[in-house]
């Protein structure tokens, strides 16, 4: 069985092969979007981030597990932003690191609409220890070997617009084609641009008010990857003052998530989804695939269309208005004084 495990690992690490970035395949991209489309990021116009941990297949020996890590930040220019994203993919032996950059402008089309740009350019580090392989047969030749690692760079880019209740997006992950060879003790890489070969990912949702404290934020994603079939979800997610939401999400390859999250503070917010394939022989030797988030930033409410630095700036000038309104009427209360020092007396009316 041990065997049979490992070697589903190998068949996915050799997927990788064909196509070496993909883009992160999570549930909760619903309540943070940057990580299907890097533009978002100027969504918000505060400091923002998110930390996912998905583990697939529990119960399953050797499942994969992933870790998801995105932080973003205005620059000086309220129009530009900056950000980082970093995803780590453990399958079996097979160990896959991603870190990239992500710069994002936004244009402004109107008073309550926008549009933005990203670039991200990226590195990645592949790592196979093929060393702690165990078969059933001892020095099985097959899997005999060493740790190999393997190194490679890459962009991506991604649009998107947004106003008050809508949004929508087109990204692209990778803009150039890594192709990995594992053969013998050395492993051959190449990289080169194919128009085919790019992977996109449609995004689009919007928001309507059923009555003075819920919402329903109906959303889509269609992802595009050469080495896999196309993939649509279809999202429902419904909140509560901002506080509370759940959600459901149904995948075209047979997937169904269940989505909650709360708002524990003005900054943080929790969430979870739990994954279970629909009909499929495999749900029977696991318990699904469990996500747990934790997000952090103004756009977990309403707060997130503030400019926290113009907010500071407007606030001092403020205090400053009212501290020169308090020593204007100060002065004209304080009595005046004679050219002798004494006080002037009031003189009556006649």
């Amino acid at each position: 069985m041990r065997i049979i495990l490992y070697a589903i690992s190998v068949l996915l690490f050799i997927s990788f092969g064909v196509k070496a970035q993909q883009s992160p395949d999570i549930s909760q991209y619903v309540i943070h979007q940057p990580f299907v489309n890097t533009a978002s990021i100027t969504k918000s116009g505060a400091q923002n981030g998110a930390l996912i941990f998905k583990q697939q297949w529990i119960g399953y020996e050797g499942a994969p597990s992933s870790l998801f890590m995105n932080f973003n930040m205005p620059l000086k220019s309220p129009n530009r932003f900056a950000g980082i994203l970093v995803t780590n993919d453990n399958i079996g032996i097979h160990n896959n690191v991603r870190l990239s950059g992500i710069y994002a402008h936004k244009f402004r089309i109107d008073r309550t609409s926008f549009f933005s740009l990203s670039a991200a350019p990226g590195l990645e580090f592949i790592q196979s220890d093929y060393t702690q392989i165990q078969t059933d047969f001892p020095d099985d030749p097959t899997f005999q070997g060493s740790a190999t690692s393997l190194f490679s760079m890459n962009m991506g880019a991604g649009a998107f617009y947004f106003n008050k209740k809508f949004y929508a997006g087109l990204a692209l992950p990778t803009l150039l084609y890594n192709h990995f060879e594992p053969s013998g003790s050395e492993n051959k890489g190449t990289i080169g641009f194919d128009v085919k070969q790019i992977p996109l990912n449609l995004t689009g949702g919007w928001e309507k008010d059923l009555g003075k404290f819920f919402s329903l934020q109906p959303s889509f994603l269609l992802k595009y990857e050469i080495a896999s079939a196309m993939q649509i979800d279809i999202n429902a997610m419904v909140e509560y003052r901002e506080m509370i939401g759940f959600g459901l999400s149904y995948r075209t390859t047979r997937s169904l998530n269940i989505m909650a999250n709360y708002r524990i503070s003005k900054l943080f917010k929790i969430g979870y989804a739990f994954n279970t394939q629909v009909g499929s022989q495999l749900g029977s030797y696991h318990s699904g695939t469990h996500e747990v988030a934790l997000l952090y930033g103004m756009e977990n409410g309403r707060q997130a269309s503030i400019n926290l630095p113009k907010k500071i700036k407007k606030y001092r000038k403020k205090k400053i208005k009212a501290r020169k309104k308090a020593l204007k009427k100060l002065q004209k209360e304080t009595p005046k004084l004679s050219p002798g020092g004494k006080r002037e007396k009031e003189q009556p009316y006649s």
